[in-house]
């Protein structure tokens, strides 16, 4: 016996109705329950969806899906951290580090042109702070859309916008100019490694949210076909 598509939706529904809202997740635990109870079709064919289902869904215990669901997020989270530090070191190894140190230097050397260097870090770091501000409010506007038109959510798309859980990481470049004191001299020293923070700071931030995202989303369009990219 085969689960039929009357009842595949019912679990579609079960999963929602056990606080899932997340379509990716629901369509992996639609799969397994599927399975399970298509098991145990074979050994007592007499049994019913309903019974079924029920024996199935004790095997996730007093929890229920919600273990599943951190699995899930945690999984997702280091698959993009993975995906970041991949293209992120390409940016130390040849030829790329080339382009690298030479933005550093470049900075640097603005950096000791200047006398009053604060406001110009502080304008640098609004810079910085303002494109995953943004990057975040245009996905939201997408996911928004999307989620009205379909009436699915996805936990991917959650991963996309909060960039893999770096988001609360990468916020750290807007208090640079806390670690070092306004009216302080900057040395040589800590202008080189400055310029080297926010240089790959910058980095950090590109490839998370020029690369990584749309690649993802593209991993997601294979795994998931009926997912729509607006």
């Amino acid at each position: 016996m085969k689960v039929t598509k009357d009842q595949i939706q019912q679990l579609y529904a079960f999963t929602q109705k056990h606080y899932v809202e997340w379509y990716d997740v629901q369509t992996e635990l639609v799969d397994h329950l599927a399975n399970g109870i298509e098991d145990m079709w074979q050994k007592n064919p007499e049994l019913s969806f309903e019974k079924a289902l029920q024996i199935e869904f004790k095997k996730f215990g007093v929890t229920g899906f919600s273990d599943v669901v951190e699995q899930k997020t945690n999984a997702l989270n280091k698959h993009y951290r993975k995906m970041v530090w991949k293209y992120f070191i390409a940016f130390f190894k040849l030829p790329k580090v080339v382009m690298t140190l030479f933005l550093i230097w470049v900075f640097h050397f603005v950096l000791v042109g200047l006398e009053d260097k604060f406001w110009f870090l502080l304008v640098v770091c609004l810079t910085l702070m303002f494109f995953p501000f943004r990057y975040i409010y245009k996905q939201g506007k997408i996911i928004k859309r999307r989620q009205k038109q379909t009436g699915k959510k996805w936990l991917f798309e959650s991963t996309m916008v909060q960039l893999g859980g770096l988001m609360y990481v990468l916020n750290i470049g807007i208090y640079i100019s806390i670690v070092f004191e306004i009216g302080e001299k900057l040395s040589n020293t800590k202008l080189v490694f400055l310029s080297a923070f926010l240089i790959c700071f910058g980095l950090c931030l590109y490839v998370s949210i020029c690369i990584v995202a749309p690649k993802l989303k593209q991993e997601m369009l294979k795994q998931y076909p009926n997912y729509q990219i607006i």
